[in-house]
C-alpha cells in the first residue's frame, strides 16, 4: 500500500482522486487552508469547490473568498476523525478570514470530503 505525508502535494492529489469532483450543490468558492506548526512548517492549500467539481491544490490564490487557519495538530486530528470540523470552530480551533458566507453555501458541495479523508486515511503519515 501507498503511504503519502499529510498534506503533501501528492496527499491533495489523492484527496481530489478520492472525491472523484463529486462535488454535490450550486456553491462555488475558491477556500484557502493554511496549517501552521507542522513538521516542515506551514502548509497553505486551496479548494476549488464548485457544482460538480471539486480539487485540492498546493499553495495560494488570491482569488481565494475565505482563509480557513488551524494548527497542524488540529488539522491532522479532524483528518483521523479524532475532533469534527465543525467542532473545531465552535471551539475556536479554526481561524476565518474574508467571507464565511460561501462556507455555507457550500456545505453540500463538501459533502465527498468525507468519504474522500476517510479513504485515505490509511494511507496517510504525519507528515
Amino acid at each position: 500500500m501507498q503511504v503519502f505525508p499529510f498534506l503533501s502535494p501528492a496527499w491533495l492529489e489523492q484527496l481530489t482522486a478520492a472525491a472523484g469532483g463529486g462535488a454535490k450543490g450550486s456553491g462555488s468558492a475558491v477556500v484557502q487552508l493554511v496549517v501552521a506548526g507542522g513538521p516542515n512548517g506551514d502548509v497553505a492549500f486551496v479548494l476549488d469547490v464548485g457544482p460538480g467539481s471539486f480539487g485540492a491544490r498546493p499553495g495560494r490564490d488570491p482569488e481565494a473568498v475565505v482563509t480557513l487557519t488551524q494548527s497542524w495538530e488540529t488539522a491532522w486530528r479532524i483528518h483521523r476523525g479524532e475532533l469534527s470540523a465543525p467542532e473545531a470552530f465552535r471551539a475556536g480551533l479554526v481561524k476565518v478570514r474574508g467571507d464565511a458566507a460561501p462556507l455555507v453555501d457550500l456545505a453540500a458541495s463538501l459533502s465527498p470530503l468525507g468519504p474522500a479523508v476517510a479513504t485515505l486515511r490509511e494511507q496517510t503519515v504525519d507528515a
